[in-house]
């Protein structure tokens, strides 16, 4: 019998009630990006193959972000230097709208949990930070969106 170990997630979903157009350049476009993204984003626009180095938070080091994968409009597939991937999908969602699925996984043999769960409030508070940007035109540091996000670890 084979035994399958669980695997650490960081997960979490948010409707944007914005074209899926409009949220896949948020996330392509550096100076979109640098706008909702927790600290440094870089400078390179994302594109399949496109190398670039990222923060993910004021105090973090600088990450090697590498695209896997790019769907436009639908899917985007990122490789870290800490062994982390993440991955982004959008939805069409009522009216023209889009929900934003992010995971991230590739934590280690024996994750912390708190690790996991950090990714998940920094997810959580990044994609509230760019609903607000796209629906409002401005950030609203995650607080008011990201406590209705349903979220698993």
């Amino acid at each position: 019998m084979i035994h399958a170990k669980p695997v650490a997630v960081a997960r979490v979903s948010l409707p944007i009630r914005r074209p899926r157009r409009e949220v896949f350049q948020a996330f392509t476009d550096p100076d979109l990006l640098a706008e909702f993204w927790p600290d440094c984003a870089g400078e390179t626009p994302l594109e399949p193959g496109a190398v670039c180095y990222w923060r993910m938070s004021e105090t973090g080091a600088q990450l090697r972000v590498e695209c896997d994968e790019l769907v436009p409009d639908c899917l985007i597939r990122l490789s870290l230097s800490n062994g982390t991937r993440i991955m982004l999908t959008l939805d069409r969602f009522e009216e023209g709208g889009t929900v934003v699925h992010f995971c991230q996984c590739g934590f280690g043999a024996s994750p912390d949990p708190e690790e996991v769960a950090e990714a998940t409030r920094a997810a959580a508070n990044m994609l509230s930070d760019l609903k607000g940007l796209l629906e409002r035109g401005s950030v609203t540091s995650g607080a008011s969106d990201c406590l209705r996000l349903p979220t698993a670890a």
